[in-house]
């Protein structure tokens, strides 16, 4: 048999049991047929060749899906073509692609890709190789209200990458989706066109990659230099730990206005934005502001419901509602604590006779020191920084400047920043429609005087155990 022959039947049967789209554009139709190869037990081996490691990397499991479906494809496609059904086994090797770019190299420019080339093969022996979760797509974020705004620019940089949100930063607290938001985007850019140059690393690749770099020499600290500078999709995640290194932040100074020059995307993830990082270069802060900044905030109740139902339905479980809804109401922390939970009724589905109810899934709760609660919400703490002070909640939100009243204030938008995963522009519409700016000054300015008031600090202490106890 022809092994371009052979694959192409293959294919034809997998795209009946493979989803088309992500999947089957990104681990079926990127392989390449290579030769076959009899083996001594009767079976053939199938060989192909990808340049996408985590392609191989998948197709190395021989329990994932697409090596099953494979093995069942295989079976059909050699009963059509010989008429007779033969046990092929598929191997998916790795192959170092050829640099490309999104963008076609004018002329006079193409003599450079051997010294390219050569730069690239240097640099990967010990720059950290770039993998995206496949999971991670537009189609598996589940979007609130608050958060449509940030999904919606994603999307646009995903189709137009280095136009208009240059660079795209995505800021917002500890497990909320920022990471999968901006692997989104390099998959979708993957997915039209395949051959695109997309890195994705976090800061500590980054600082660990130029530290190398300088470690090993003049040549590679150039190849590290052309393998950043040279990507069509950058994607750095937690760029606060940038803060206080000075020669890390000065190297990446440069490598954003490198990327930026060419017209090409960067995207950053952080957990505040830049001018709220201390150790952070001004000339820093005003690069990653000169695009769009998109917050990113905890999920609120339907939206955790959403979230739940959709890993559910992904997984094909029938968990019940109530179960659903009593994980969601506990869990109001972040996305990754929520789908922590998940997992474990999900084990306990699986592993155990015992069925999942409601008792069971509190019992999951505890274990893991969540419990159901009332959220903290911006009208839950003006009310109860307005009693402990003796003040009104319309003096809160009004414009009177005396001290027995901005200070209440201050300290109602410091808890509201530090409780709720409210924006700045949210807190401060919630407080009478002051701008954002206000909110930044309010809370920075009760963060300082904590630590040298110890009764200012006993204050605010008071106020959020009685938010916390309700």
């Amino acid at each position: 048999m022809d092994p371009i022959q052979l694959w192409n039947a293959i294919k034809q049967e997998l795209r009946k049991s493979i989803s088309q789209g992500f999947s089957f554009t990104n681990y079926v139709d990127t392989l390449n047929p290579l030769q076959l190869v009899e083996n001594e037990n009767n079976t053939v081996t199938l060989q192909l060749t990808t340049t996408y490691e985590p392609v191989a990397s998948e197709w190395l499991d021989t329990n994932s899906s697409y090596y099953q479906a494979f093995m069942q494809a295989a079976m059909t496609a050699t009963l059509n073509l010989t008429g007779k059904p033969t046990f092929i086994i598929p191997s998916v090797t790795y192959v170092s692609p050829t640099p490309t770019t999104l963008f076609d190299l004018p002329d006079d420019q193409k003599s450079e890709t051997t010294e390219y080339t050569k730069n690239t093969n240097l640099a990967s022996e010990f720059v950290t190789q770039s993998i995206l979760n496949p999971e991670f797509r537009f189609e598996t974020f589940v979007s609130s209200d608050e958060n449509r705004e940030a999904y919606a620019v994603a999307q646009a940089v995903a189709d137009k990458p280095g136009t208009q949100w240059n660079p795209l930063l995505i800021y917002g607290g500890v497990g909320l989706g920022k990471t999968h938001l901006m692997q989104a985007i390099g998959n979708k850019v993957l997915e039209r066109t395949p051959n695109a140059n997309v890195k994705f690393i976090t800061t500590e690749d980054f600082i660990n990659d130029f530290t190398e770099a300088l470690r090993r020499g003049q040549k590679e600290t150039e190849a590290f230099k052309r393998e950043y500078r040279s990507t069509d999709l950058l994607m750095v995640d937690d760029v606060q730990f940038l803060a206080g290194k000075e020669k890390i932040q000065e190297e990446f100074f440069n490598t954003f206005n490198a990327i930026t020059r060419e017209n090409h995307q960067i995207v950053l993830t952080s957990d505040k934005l830049p001018k709220e990082i201390p150790g952070l270069e001004m000339r820093l802060v005003t690069r990653f502001g000169q695009g769009y900044s998109a917050n990113i905030t905890k999920p609120d109740l339907p939206t955790r419901v959403a979230i739940l139902r959709n890993k559910s339905d992904l997984e094909n479980l029938s968990i019940p509602n109530d179960v659903i809804d009593e994980i969601a109401a506990a869990v109001d922390t972040n996305v990754r604590d929520l789908e922590g939970v998940f997992n474990q009724v999900v084990g306990k589905m699986r592993f155990s006779n015992v069925p999942i109810t409601v008792e069971t899934a509190r019992t999951i709760l505890e274990t893991m020191n969540f419990k159901r609660q009332r959220a903290i919400t911006i009208p839950l703490i003006q009310e109860a920084v307005a009693n402990f002070f003796n003040v009104t909640v319309q003096d809160l939100n009004g414009k009177k400047r005396n001290k027995e009243i901005v200070v209440p204030r201050q300290i109602a938008m410091y808890i509201a920043r530090e409780l709720t995963q409210d924006s700045l522009p949210q807190i401060g519409r919630a407080f009478g429609g002051k701008d954002h700016t206000t909110v930044m000054h309010s809370t920075e300015k009760i963060e300082n005087a904590i630590e040298n008031d110890s009764i200012l600090a006993e204050q605010v202490q008071k106020i959020r155990e009685e938010l916390s106890n309700g």
